[in-house]
């Protein structure tokens, strides 16, 4: 039977996998499993297990419908992980696996986050706030009406909402569950990782006097596993997160930069003696592309000597496992194409990773490979071989269009990447083009985590452009930092010089071009409707459309200040930089799309856009979904989003049949 092309509805059979965790052995590896759950409109998650060699099919380890985090007890006995229930905040519990219940293990004010097993597998150090509210069914009427005072500008975070008390290291003995809590102040501590000896623990705070005002600044501290007081290992020159010992226990590696308050530094790994005798240098110095971070996710690399760690480096829109030996200038990869590495895990002995990964027309499975001993690339040069199986099933169904990378030169000369997605089978061209914009601007295509959209919009006839302009990560640092204060300036005629480079090779329709993109994507996608007449139709998500109004809104308004100044110095440019300066001259039709509980770009940006479009009397809708945040949102939510932005498309586009019908 014939396989069909994919719609916005086969996101409810997508699986993701991510956080691979391999067992201390080397026999099993553990893995989060997640699916959109259309019943109650949320993404589910539960662990699975499989064998490393193939022997047996993966099976659920837990039945969700949030479960996250597996990590095994270094001595195999145990696997705990993080549940959320249905109205409580998250749990570590831990499943005995010679059999048994899981069962919670401590008992905290708020969530439980960042389990870490001490090396002899006898207690677990855990993330979890304290001095909150008392929960809101506990709260008289006056405690629930009560006033919220700000502690300062990073009060908040997408995603997260109003920050209350602050985040504390604890540990917990094992089986007990007993507790203590071993950092203390007002101060935030995260990351905590062990010594190899286990009586100390490194974490990342900031403690500087301004901790309230800045984002994306913070220390290595080391602390005993008992308390006491946290000594500071790094000179607050930049960030610091996910600390690791080296196996010896004489140096700490992290990830991090030393750029001050800059927003636009690639993130890259280091070490550092333990004891802070010198100070932190970069590993693999002239391998100039950064190391993948995503806030709340687990480390991006491991140990696998005194000498050598596996780490997950980003490098033309494509993520790498590679081995980086200290001393060495660079990174070498093991496992390298056209792929995202988003998950890794190493066993003991150094030998085995296991890791997951996904690409816009391959969905996320989790594979194995094999390393070279001590550290060293194997023989085998980063041969892969599946464990999974999650999304078998629907590409036994569906069809995905074939993705192919393109450089095009700017006018400058700067040589400009792009990806393009095609429909699925034989296609004749010239296609109607679909440009998608992505966020940041440090973001780069591709991601994993638009397979659906992407795919369903080629799926509908579409060739599907993803370009990277100058600010997109996974190109060296001298690119990433060319769009800070230039929005809408080299950039925007970079994403065009890949529209025009697709229609000069007659793949692309030029008289049928359609754009869409995402929180700076949506500000580019509203700038060029403000600049050129060029697109039938332009679809603006969660964008950035007022930037002095982002300064006093936003969740993160130090990053404004670093692209545009302070906007009471620099007005000028703040208006200069804003699509709403334009929107007289937006002719294109616009579809403005935000969420109500987005911090990040609040939805008075949408308001501000519809507003103004809607009194000038221009073709505009405007779509309002509730709760939802910067980014995330329910699974009918991101179906809805895709079906109304084919449908927007569909009647404007003079070459089709629906919009010669109404006269486009």
């Amino acid at each position: 039977m014939p396989k069909r092309p994919m719609q916005p509805a086969d996101l409810y059979r997508l699986r993701t996998l991510s956080d691979p965790a391999i067992s201390p052995d080397a026999s099993r590896v553990a893995w989060v499993q997640s699916q959109a759950d259309e019943a109650s409109d949320r993404v589910q998650s539960s662990i699975w297990v499989a064998p490393l060699d193939g022997s047996a099919p993966p099976t659920a380890f837990t039945e969700g419908p949030s479960d996250n985090t597996p990590r095994w007890s270094p001595d195999g006995r145990y696997l705990s992980y993080l549940s959320t229930p249905e109205n409580g905040p998250a749990e570590l519990r831990l499943a005995p696996l010679t059999g048994g219940v899981p069962r919670r293990l401590g008992s905290f004010q708020g969530a439980v986050s960042q389990p870490a097993w001490s090396p002899d597998s006898r207690r677990i150090v855990v993330v979890s706030p304290t001095g909150l509210a008392a929960a809101p069914g506990e709260r008289s009427a006056s405690e629930r009406n009560a006033p919220r005072v700000v502690r300062g500008l990073a009060a908040r975070f997408d995603n997260v909402g109003w920050f209350e008390g602050r985040r504390h290291l604890f540990v917990i003995e094992v089986p007990s569950g007993a507790s203590r809590q071993i950092t203390r102040g007002d101060f935030d501590n995260i990351d905590p990782s062990w010594s190899p000896d286990g009586t100390m623990i490194a974490f990342s705070s900031d403690r500087d006097r301004r901790r309230d005002d800045r984002q994306l600044r913070s220390d290595l501290y080391v602390v005993g596993s008992g308390g006491g007081h946290p000594r500071r290992v790094t000179s607050d020159r930049g960030r610091v997160v996910l600390p690791a010992f080296s196996p010896d226990g004489s140096t700490i590696a992290f990830v991090g930069h030393a750029g001050g308050e800059a927003w636009n530094h690639d993130a890259r790994l280091f070490v550092v003696p333990a004891d802070g005798s010198s100070e932190a240098r970069p590993v693999a110095p002239a391998t100039d592309r950064p190391i993948l971070l995503v806030p709340w996710s687990p480390p991006p690399f491991q140990w696998l000597t005194d000498e050598a760690l596996a780490v997950l480096v980003s490098d033309h829109g494509s993520t790498e496992l590679r081995v980086s030996r200290l001393g060495e200038s660079e990174s070498r990869v093991v496992v390298g194409g056209d792929r995202q590495v988003d998950g890794l895990s190493v066993a003991g002995d150094g030998r085995s990773a296991v890791f997951t990964s996904a690409w816009p027309d391959t969905p996320s499975e989790c594979y194995t490979t094999r390393l070279g001993a001590k550290g060293t690339v194997s023989p085998a040069g980063g041969a892969v071989k599946r464990v999974s199986r999650a999304n078998d099933a629907l590409l036994a169904d569906v069809a995905l269009g074939p993705v192919t990378r393109a450089t095009v030169t700017a006018g400058d000369g700067t040589p400009v990447e792009y990806f393009m997605i095609r429909p699925p089978g034989k296609v004749t061209a010239p296609l109607p083009i679909h440009l998608d914009i992505h966020g940041g601007p440090h973001g780069a295509w591709p991601s994993g985590r638009f397979l659906s959209f992407h795919q369903s919009v080629a799926a509908a006839g579409y060739v599907v452009i993803l370009p990277n302009p100058r600010g997109s990560s996974s190109y060296g640092q001298a690119f990433t930092q060319a769009c800070t204060g230039d929005w809408g300036g080299a950039d925007a005629g970079d994403i065009l010089a890949c529209v025009d480079d697709v229609i000069g090779r007659g793949i692309g329709d030029g008289r049928r071009q359609f754009v869409s993109g995402g929180s700076y994507g949506g500000f580019m996608t509203s700038w060029l409707a403000g600049h050129t007449r060029r697109f039938s139709a332009a679809t603006a998500v969660a964008a950035v459309i007022e930037q002095g109004s982002m300064f006093g809104t936003s969740d993160i308004p130090g990053f404004v200040e670093f692209n545009f100044g302070l906007p009471w110095e620099n007005p000028s440019e703040y208006e200069f930089r804003s699509p709403l300066t334009y929107a007289t001259s937006i002719t294109t039709p616009m579809l403005i799309l935000h969420w109500e509980g987005d911090l990040r770009v609040p939805i008075s940006q949408g308001e501000r856009l519809y507003a103004e479009l809607r009194r000038l009397g221009r073709s505009v809708e405007f779509v309002r979904y509730p709760a939802g945040s910067h980014v995330s949102r329910t699974p009918s939510q991101s179906i809805d989003w895709v079906r109304r932005l084919l449908e927007w498309n569909t009647r404007h586009d003079t070459g089709s049949a629906v919009g010669r019908r109404r006269g486009v």
